[in-house]
């Protein structure tokens, strides 16, 4: 305690010492592109795309044309069939305006390029691929003790061996979620699991774009768990290297935001030219778990 309060002391001296007027002008960063594409086997290519909003800016004063990017020209092509996506409302996308493909399905095992021109003439461009999906053995609700009607999505899968095998894990109950959710560590790789048969468990996840069904809407004792007589439903992807790097950095800048202590977590996208984001290629399984008796 002695060494706190000498610590205190010498600081609150400091401070007192100082009489001069400090006039500190903040840096206002740069708006920058942010891109989040993905396309996933069997569906049309999805690309959000939006501006960063400047550090030091207010969000009251934020309008829309700031911050959703609506007049760029956006191309996904396979390497024969190029598809000009076309801009669409979509109340199950996350931010509920996305450009949509028309012409080329996702493949597993193919490679696909994206090719955004803004409206100022910059190009960004980015390349993924689909990995093949990889099904889940058993899918089940499981109750937490000390709840019985409160519990996790649990899951039993049998990793392929060889290493490189990532995966993303996402899910949505049909009358209460708009879209897919993905909870906190969705994102992980086979380096400890390579070849193995294992069980894991995945909390509920929150939607932070959907007002309507929030965390603070749970009670303390419901929140991150389902319920017994939810139907929940599985999207579980296999995803490239690139597109984990991206998903588990932006999940550790996420929960380090607003820690004064915590290390500045570098965002790893795939996007060229300075633009934020990533263009990713999803092999998705999916799978239900019924309600529990």
């Amino acid at each position: 305690m002695k060494k706190y309060f000498f610590i205190t002391a010498v600081v609150i001296t400091a401070i007192s010492a100082c009489t001069e007027n400090l006039d500190v002008k903040l840096p206002n960063s740069d708006k920058k592109i942010v891109i989040e594409g993905v396309i996933e086997n069997g569906k049309v290519a999805e690309v959000i795309i939006t501006r960063t909003i400047p550090l030091f800016s207010t969000i009251s004063g934020t309008t829309a044309t700031d911050f959703y990017v609506l007049d760029a020209k956006v191309y996904v092509s396979n390497g024969i069939i190029t598809d000009t996506l076309s801009l669409a409302i979509d109340s199950s996308s996350s931010l509920g305006v996305v450009y949509k493909g028309s012409t080329i399905l996702g493949v597993s095992g193919q490679n696909y390029s994206l090719n955004v021109v803004a409206a100022d003439g910059a190009i960004y461009k980015a390349t993924t691929s689909i990995p093949y999906p990889v099904a889940l053995d058993s899918v089940w609700w499981k109750a937490q003790p000390p709840e019985d009607t409160l519990g996790f999505a649990n899951a039993h899968l049998t990793d392929p061996s060889g290493l490189g095998n990532n995966y993303r894990w996402y899910a949505k109950r049909p009358t209460k979620d708009r879209r897919y959710i993905a909870p906190y560590g969705a994102t992980f790789d086979d380096k400890f699991i390579n070849g193995k048969s294992f069980e894991f468990a995945y909390t509920k996840g929150y939607d932070p774009t959907d007002n309507t069904n929030s965390a603070l809407n749970d009670t303390d004792t419901e929140r991150n768990y389902y319920r017994k007589s939810d139907t929940i439903y599985i999207k579980f992807c296999a995803i490239d290297r690139a597109s984990k790097d991206f998903y588990t950095t932006f999940e550790a800048a996420l929960s380090s935001n607003g820690n004064p202590f915590a290390s500045p977590t570098t965002i790893l996208g795939n996007i060229d030219n300075g633009a934020l984001g990533s263009w990713s290629g999803m092999g998705a399984y999916y799978d239900t778990i019924m309600p529990t008796p």
